[in-house]
């Protein structure tokens, strides 16, 4: 008996301290700062869904059409959902898509 509650103490604990780690993000254009891009504003926004960032901001980009291949003004939502045995966890990227071809011309 006390060697069941010895492992079960031990599975216990591992389960609900377990973690690991993940590239979070990577990125080729950043900034948390106003900076002006000349670019057409008209364009509607797009929304991207998937469980990896990169997934999200692809998503969001392929949704935007041909020829975009990039996303200004953007944000990130995160949202998770946990139970005893699993999680869901699902991003959502949201920005103005642009050509990056026609910047500055």
């Amino acid at each position: 008996m006390k060697k069941s509650i010895v492992v079960f103490s031990l599975l216990s604990f591992l389960v609900l301290f377990s973690s690991c780690s993940a590239r979070f993000l990577d990125f080729t254009i950043l900034s948390s700062k106003n900076v002006t891009i000349d670019v057409k504003k008209d364009v509607p926004r797009t929304t991207g869904k998937a469980s990896s960032i990169k997934g999200a901001i692809d998503k969001a980009i392929e949704n935007a059409g041909v020829g975009y291949d990039a996303l200004i003004d953007g944000v990130i939502y995160y949202s998770s959902y946990y139970c005893v045995l699993f999680s869901i966890t699902r991003y959502t990227v949201e920005g103005t898509p642009i050509k990056s071809a026609e910047i500055n011309k």
